[in-house]
C-alpha cells in the first residue's frame, strides 16, 4: 500500500463528515478553505499557497491553504471552497477529485484580525491538474504529508508588534514558517495520521 492510500485509508475512518456547512452571514463572517492532498509517485502531498501582498488583506503574503469568505451565491461552506479555490489556484475541485471530510471550524486568536470562522475541507484533488494562480497568490507549491508529519512544529515565526517580538510555532517549507491558522489547521490534520 503507497504512503498515499494508507493516508486516505486513515482518513477515511479519522475524518469527521462533511456536516454543518450552512452559511449564516447574519450571525459570523464565514470562510473555508481547502486542505488539498495528491498521489505524487505513491506519496501524499499538499498544497500550500503564498498570499499575494495587499495592504487590505491581514493575511498578506501569509503562507496558506487556498480559500476565503464566503458570499452569498454561494450554496454552502462546500461550494464556497471549491469556488475560491478555482478561483485562487485554477483547481476544480467537483471535477474528478472530490471532498472526503472536514476540520474543526476555527476563529482567529488575535484580537486584531477580523472576527470570521474558518472551516478547512479536506479534498483529493484532480488526477489531471494544472495550477493557473490567480492575482491573490504569489506562489503555490506541494509539500509532503509525510515529511511535514517528521518534521513537527520545529519552526518558528517572529514578528515584532510595538517594539515587542512575538513567536509562534511553525511548519518549516521550502518558502519560510507556516505559521498561524494554516499551523493549527495542519497539527489538527496530522494528528489523525499515524
Amino acid at each position: 500500500m503507497s504512503d498515499f492510500e494508507s493516508i486516505c485509508q486513515q482518513l477515511s475512518k479519522r475524518l469527521p463528515p462533511l456536516t454543518n456547512l450552512t452559511i449564516d452571514m447574519d450571525r459570523v463572517r464565514q470562510a473555508a478553505v481547502s486542505l488539498i492532498l495528491r498521489d505524487y509517485g505513491g506519496l501524499a502531498q499538499l498544497l500550500i499557497i503564498q498570499r499575494a501582498e495587499h495592504p487590505d488583506d491581514h493575511w498578506s503574503g501569509h503562507l496558506a491553504l487556498p480559500g476565503g469568505r464566503a458570499e452569498a451565491g454561494d450554496a454552502d461552506l462546500l461550494a464556497t471552497a471549491a469556488r475560491e479555490t478555482s478561483e485562487e489556484v485554477g483547481i476544480d475541485l467537483l471535477k474528478g477529485g472530490g471532498f472526503i471530510g472536514q476540520l474543526e471550524t476555527i476563529k482567529p486568536n488575535n484580537p486584531r484580525l477580523p472576527v470570521i470562522e474558518i472551516t478547512p475541507l479536506v479534498a483529493l484533488a484532480p488526477t489531471q491538474l494544472s495550477l493557473q494562480l490567480s492575482a491573490e497568490v504569489d506562489a503555490a507549491f506541494w509539500v509532503s504529508v509525510g515529511w511535514l508529519k517528521q518534521q513537527g512544529r520545529s519552526s518558528v515565526h517572529r514578528l515584532l508588534i510595538e517594539d515587542i517580538e512575538h513567536q509562534w510555532p511553525a511548519y518549516p517549507s521550502e518558502r519560510g514558517p507556516i505559521w498561524g491558522i494554516t499551523e493549527r489547521i495542519l497539527t489538527e490534520f496530522l494528528a489523525l495520521l499515524d
